[in-house]
């Protein structure tokens, strides 16, 4: 079976890992500030999609009655024969499925898996951070209007106000609200953390 669930895990936490080597390793060059938010919404971003590949290599395994490194395994509700099968099955002939929002992830799981778990239960709680991380991911990967307000929006309900010139960048750099002294990259890169421990335990 190509990548068990272990190197799934590994692999996504050690990409995490990198992310945050990388920004360490660039702060110590002297690099302006903007540079800096560049490269840390790029950081940031490689994070995300390796968020998304975890929660589909995770879900197709499990899905073919893969055990964790724990032996926790799922109750699967619907079988397939082996890896391609699975994928097959959740794209139905779309040439896309979206792992980027929790909820559709957890809505998916449902019906792969007695009361859509371990999704569920590592979801939910932090449904709201991730949700917030969408929002951050899709004002750096697209430039559209809807993408700019919604991250706008967020601002606003995270610090009451909206400000001026805020980009994704300089609001990961920043303090962490309720978690100072710590950044906001580094409070969600913990979320991420305990959430794919949860998934694979």
């Amino acid at each position: 079976m190509p990548a068990s669930l272990s190197h799934v895990l590994v692999d996504f936490q050690s990409g995490i890992d990198s992310s945050v080597n990388l920004i360490s390793a660039v702060k110590n060059l002297g690099i302006n500030r903007i540079q800096l938010e560049i490269i840390t919404e790029l950081a940031f971003l490689r994070v995300f999609i390796a968020w998304e590949n975890f929660l589909e290599g995770s879900f197709i395994r499990y899905s073919i009655g893969a055990s964790s490194p724990s032996a926790y395994k799922p109750v699967v509700l619907v079988r397939p024969q082996n890896l391609g099968h699975a994928s097959d099955l959740i794209f139905s002939g779309r040439d896309y499925v979206p792992w980027n929002s929790a909820s559709e992830v957890i809505n998916r799981s449902v019906v792969y898996f007695q009361d859509g778990e371990p999704y569920r239960r590592a979801l939910e709680p932090a449904i709201v951070d991730l949700n917030d991380m969408n929002t951050i991911r899709n004002r750096i990967a697209h430039k559209s209007a809807k993408s700019k307000n919604q991250f706008n929006h967020f601002i606003r309900r995270k610090y009451g106000h909206g400000i001026s010139g805020m980009t994704p960048g300089r609001f990961l750099l920043a303090p962490a609200i309720n978690s100072a002294p710590n950044t906001f990259l580094q409070y969600y890169l913990e979320v991420l953390r305990a959430a794919s421990s949860l998934l694979v335990p």
